[in-house]
Order: structure tokens, then C-alpha cells, then sequence
């Protein structure tokens, strides 16, 4: 490599030392500038002629840590999406603008991206600190959306900002491009995914799987999220009978908590022949039309259990799921390669594996941190 590496690689990792001599995140972006960014949060690559913000650094830990961040990001490499949450924290009052980070993603996203000015709009460079002293890049993106949302923090309502990302198909970002477009303004030498957004506005998504068939590993949680997992696992306990139940009121709370959800309600305990949970979704959320052209009814079924879940299992949901609607199955554990297979090519079902349940929870306000809500365990474990 150079003198500052030659290029970032999605899924690899960096170091991240207090010496900047050998350190490769600080060290390698802020090489030609005076200022730069620091060791988390957001930040901004800046002109230092012109102050125009270059490009943005996202900072993203996933480490575990004693005091929790309610603000769990998801960073999705199989979809080619993320959710990262800006740096509003408990005791920062109700306006989400008081930080710093927060106000440079608004202005740049309305100044540049919800104005189609795609010339002047910065790329977003994300990282994940997944151990100490060490950085994984997760690829260069854009952003999607912004909007307002709220969380439970330290007891407290906090006001913050969801910064939705679409990450770019590139697995390499060259350094000379950073360093030129950071020092100079000009833009050349980048992905070629980032100059087919720039020339055309459309997205060529990055995905992990040219296959969609996960191992066991990537339907785990990650390290973060690993709390979350066992928790559900510890305190919604019992026979089998009742762990089965106790998860299956935790997926007909998180449904219910979606927007695109309705009529959300489980089968009765008896007879239910393979199916938990009935509803309705919605594909379409945004666009209204009369009778039920964007609806579909969707059944599904709830495992509580630590092995693994085969193609025999799917085909009993599966053949409770009639034309015109779609199946569910939600695990805290995970499916078989043959499952997955026949999943894609015979059923109508949709898997959800732990680390997928794990990832949506977070997103809702039945989780306080790395545990579920005392009172909604309260709540389930009450009812059974």
C-alpha cells in the first residue's frame, strides 16, 4: 500500500489507534486535511477553500458496553440498506438540531438530496467499530431519507433523527478519490455506483448473497444485539409450551407496532393446524386506492426453539396459506439450507431467523436498550 493505503474494502477491518501514524481511520481521512473527523458519530470531510462539505463519515459501534445506546443502527450488507440514528441523547432537550452531527446531516440532506442535486449531494462513508480499536467499513452510500422519531433514553423521551441509507454496490472505495474530492472539491475517480446515482438518480444496491441462502452464522445477531437474543431467551422462559406461546405474543406485539400491519391477532392455543398469527399487510403504505388492491393476508407460525428449522415445518405452514396470501415463520434460531431453498422456490413464506427478529425489535419501543421493556415481559409472562 501507499503512503495512507490505497482503498477501503467493504467487511474489512481497519485499525483505529490513538497513534495516527498507524492509524487507518482518522489517520487514512484526514490525511490531507487539518481537521477531520474524530473516533465516532458524524462527521464531515470538508474543502478547507471553500467549507463545502465533501463527503460524510458515519461512525457506527457495535461493541458491547456497560452503559447501553438506545439508538441501535442497522446495517443490512444482503439488502444493501441501513438505518443509522444521529447523536441526540437523553438530556439534550426536545430539539434534535442542539447537536452537531444532527444539524450537518439535515442541512446536507435538504440542501443536496431532497433537492435532486445530486452534484453537490456528499457521499456517506459508514463504519462499524465491531472491537476495540478497530473499524469495519460497511460501504459508500446515500441517503434515502431523514426523518423525526422518538426513544426511550435513561428514562427519558429523546427527539432524534433516522437517517435511512442505501448502500452503494461497490466493494472498494479508492483513497486518492476521498483525498481528491475532500482537498479539491472534484469529483472523479469514484465508484462507478456513485457516478451512476450522480448521472441517473437510480441506486445499483449492494448486496452480500449473490445467493439468498444464509449460513447459520448470518442469521445470528451480531455482537451487539447478542444481549437482546439471550434476553428474550431468559426472561420469556418456561415449558415448551410456554416458551412457544410467550414468543408468539412478542411477534403479535412487534406486527401490531408496524405501520403497514393490520388486523394483527393470534390464533386461538387449540387447533391452530400450523399457523399462530393472522393479519393483513400492506404493501403499498403510502399510496391509498380503494378495496384491497395493495393489502395481502398474510399467516404465520412461531418457533421458540434452539435447533434448527427444516423443509417439514415450513410445508405444515405452508399448506395452511391460501392463494392470494403469504406466510411468515419466525425463529429464534434458524433455518436449514434446504429449508431456505425450498422456501425461494416452492413456498409462499417468508423466514425471519433470531438475528432478523433481534433487528426489527430494536427498531420499536419494546426494547429499553439490550433487553426487552420490563413491563411488556411483565405483561406476556402474566397471560400465560
Amino acid at each position: 500500500m501507499g503512503q495512507y493505503g490505497d482503498q477501503y474494502v467493504v467487511g474489512e477491518e481497519y485499525r483505529n489507534s490513538t497513534d495516527l501514524s498507524t492509524n487507518e481511520y482518522r489517520g487514512w481521512l484526514n490525511a490531507p486535511l487539518d481537521g477531520g473527523v474524530s473516533y465516532r458519530g458524524i462527521e464531515a470531510l470538508r474543502n478547507p477553500q471553500t467549507d463545502a462539505c465533501e463527503l460524510i463519515v458515519l461512525y457506527s459501534s457495535s461493541t458491547s458496553s456497560t452503559s447501553h445506546d438506545p439508538w441501535e443502527d442497522i446495517i443490512n450488507l444482503e439488502d444493501g440498506i441501513a438505518y443509522y440514528w444521529g447523536d441526540s441523547k437523553a438530556g439534550d432537550g426536545p430539539d434534535p438540531l442542539s447537536r452537531r452531527g444532527n444539524r450537518l446531516v439535515k442541512e446536507q440532506y435538504c440542501s443536496t438530496y431532497a433537492q435532486n442535486n445530486r452534484d453537490e449531494a456528499p457521499p456517506v462513508l459508514l463504519f462499524q467499530k465491531e472491537r476495540v480499536g478497530w473499524v469495519t467499513f460497511k460501504g459508500c452510500c446515500v441517503i434515502d431519507d431523514l426523518s423525526i422519531t422518538r426513544h426511550r433514553d435513561e428514562g427519558e423521551t429523546v427527539v432524534n433523527y433516522r437517517i435511512d441509507l442505501e448502500i452503494l454496490d461497490t466493494d472498494t472505495v479508492d483513497l486518492e478519490w476521498i483525498h481528491r474530492k475532500s482537498r479539491t472539491g472534484y469529483d472523479v475517480g469514484g465508484p462507478d455506483a456513485w457516478d451512476h446515482w450522480v448521472d441517473t438518480g437510480t441506486v445499483r444496491r449492494y448486496s452480500i448473497y449473490n445467493e439468498q441462502i444464509r449460513s447459520k452464522a448470518n442469521q445470528q445477531p451480531d455482537t451487539r444485539l447478542e444481549p437482546l437474543h439471550e434476553d428474550i431467551r431468559t426472561r420469556l422462559d418456561g415449558t415448551s409450551k410456554e416458551r412457544g406461546q410467550k414468543l408468539e405474543m412478542l411477534i403479535e406485539r412487534l406486527l401490531e407496532s408496524m405501520d403497514n400491519m393490520t388486523q394483527v391477532r393470534r390464533t386461538p392455543s387449540s387447533g391452530d393446524k400450523g399457523v399462530d398469527i393472522i393479519g393483513q399487510t400492506n404493501l403499498l403504505p403510502d399510496v391509498t386506492l380503494g378495496g384491497n388492491k395493495t393489502k395481502l393476508k398474510f399467516k404465520a407460525q412461531v418457533k421458540n426453539k434452539k435447533g434448527s428449522v427444516g423443509g417439514r415445518e415450513l410445508s405444515r405452514l405452508a399448506s395452511r396459506v391460501g392463494d392470494g396470501e403469504i406466510g411468515l415463520f419466525f425463529t429464534m434460531s434458524h433455518y436449514t439450507d434446504a429449508a431456505q431453498q425450498e422456501s425461494l422456490s416452492t413456498y409462499p413464506i417468508r423466514l425471519f431467523a433470531g438475528g432478523d427478529i433481534v433487528d426489527m425489535l430494536v427498531q420499536t419501543d419494546l426494547t429499553d436498550g439490550p433487553r426487552l421493556n420490563d413491563q411488556v415481559v411483565k405483561e406476556i409472562n402474566n397471560s400465560v
